[in-house]
């Protein structure tokens, strides 16, 4: 049976995970350089598919990130993948925030971008956390 409500909180090297069944949201906060990432994003990966098996209406997806490793880059891509082939007339949101003057991340951004049929907002802030 599908978690309501999943919740990771953030540390120092992996972020905060916040998914909600009820309103489409799923929200990475933070840094993402876990230490056994595969361990870390599984849970992400259960709980996603499970969800999107009885997706309703819009997912919104809100990245703020500051940093992603290379192994971190490879589990967001696998979620926005997971995401793009499920979506099938379903939209799916993602709100890409990116700090002021961090060039790299708005890249990473639009680099993820184009790679998916994702609709992708960027939105540039002055301090993300």
């Amino acid at each position: 049976m599908l978690t309501k409500h999943f919740h990771v909180d953030r540390t120092e090297n992996s972020p905060e995970i916040d998914l909600d069944v009820d309103n489409g949201v799923m929200e990475f906060i933070g840094r993402s350089l876990p230490h056994n990432s595969e361990q870390f994003y599984s849970r992400v990966y259960g709980w996603l598919d499970e969800y999107l098996q009885n997706a309703k209406g819009e997912t919104t997806v809100n990245m703020k990130l500051d940093y992603l490793d290379t192994s971190s880059s490879k589990h967001i891509y696998n979620i926005f993948s997971r995401l793009d082939n499920a979506a099938q007339g379903r939209p799916v949101k993602v709100n890409w925030h990116y700090e002021t003057g961090d060039e790299e991340m708005a890249e990473t951004g639009k680099d993820y971008e184009s790679l998916f049929k994702l609709d992708f907002a960027f939105i540039e802030v002055e301090e993300m956390f």
